[in-house]
């Protein structure tokens, strides 16, 4: 059974070195967990880690397999067993860009990232641990996962970029990523795996896609949450006694709430587990 307390609990954690992520991170060194920070910028994690007392910093550029792969090796040879996961890195990218292995982006990251994260560090996990993802209520706008289109190619056309293409290809990706934590509590029952949505935060997140996307955010600055309370769900998830039983749910303002029906298509989470296996040379 867990405890509020962390003393002793070892807390890996992507995208840390700001907004949520880093609320988090601090909130949870405060009660007592080893941090362990994944992030592109080492500088940037280097000084997050020594804000917070220190913490391990291990680094990775996420939109890249080879580079998730050496950066999971590493957190084996030099972090214990890890008792939380927590997927919290994520992105909007404006245009259709693709990974070095080939994958849109914004696909790479939201998606196969913590797939491939969570799969390779199965066997690094204690018991009973916590695997928490960073979803979004704008899983809601996707009514399918389009396995025709997994590059995403419509989503980027001249006339969807006018009408928001982007962000519906990121809502398909955080759909995505709530299918797959049930699935993988489903396959991996010594899991506890969890889903959140945030809500909207102020942060940097989706300032760096042009004027557009940053007069948008600039406009919603004064109705948005502040990182600390968009942060409170997912510190509770890792916390909490009263879900230590729960698997493969979702979770809004510390209470479980249902997803969209879409979120909840077994048979779509199962074929999607399979495409993310097949995306990254996995055995399924």
């Amino acid at each position: 059974m867990r405890s509020e307390t962390m003393d002793g609990k070892y807390v890996l954690i992507t995208g840390a070195t700001n907004g949520i992520g880093l609320a988090a991170a601090r909130e949870l060194a405060a009660r007592g967990a080893r941090i362990g920070l994944v992030a592109r910028n080492r500088a940037k994690a280097e000084k997050v880690a020594a804000d917070l007392g220190g913490a391990d910093v291990f680094e990775a550029d996420l939109t890249s397999q080879a580079s998730i792969r050496a950066m999971v090796a590493e957190v084996k040879d030099r972090a214990p067993a890890i008792d939380v996961l927590i997927n919290n890195a994520g992105a909007i990218y404006g245009s259709h860009q693709l990974s070095a292995d080939g994958i849109e982006l914004t696909w790479a990251l939201n998606v196969v990232a913590p797939y491939l994260i969570t799969t390779l560090l199965a066997d690094h996990l204690s018991a009973g641990a916590q695997v928490i993802g960073t979803a979004s209520d704008e899983h809601e706008k996707a009514k399918r996962i389009d396995f025709d289109d997994l590059a995403g190619e419509r989503y980027f056309s001249t006339g969807a970029k006018l009408t928001g293409g982007s962000l519906r290809r990121y809502g398909e990706t955080k759909l995505a990523l709530i299918l797959l934590s049930a699935e993988l509590g489903r396959r991996m029952p010594a899991i506890h795996t969890y889903v959140f949505e945030p809500g909207l935060v102020s942060t940097g997140f989706n300032t760096n896609n042009g004027v557009l996307m940053r007069a948008m955010m600039a406009m919603t600055k004064p109705f948005a949450r502040t990182p600390e309370q968009g942060a409170e769900t997912m510190v509770w998830l890792a916390t909490s006694p009263d879900i230590a039983d729960d698997t493969g749910l979702y979770y809004s303002r510390e209470r479980r709430t249902d997803p969209s029906t879409a979120a909840q298509d077994q048979a779509a989470a199962g074929r999607l587990w399979e495409t993310c296996a097949e995306q990254t040379a996995l055995p399924n």
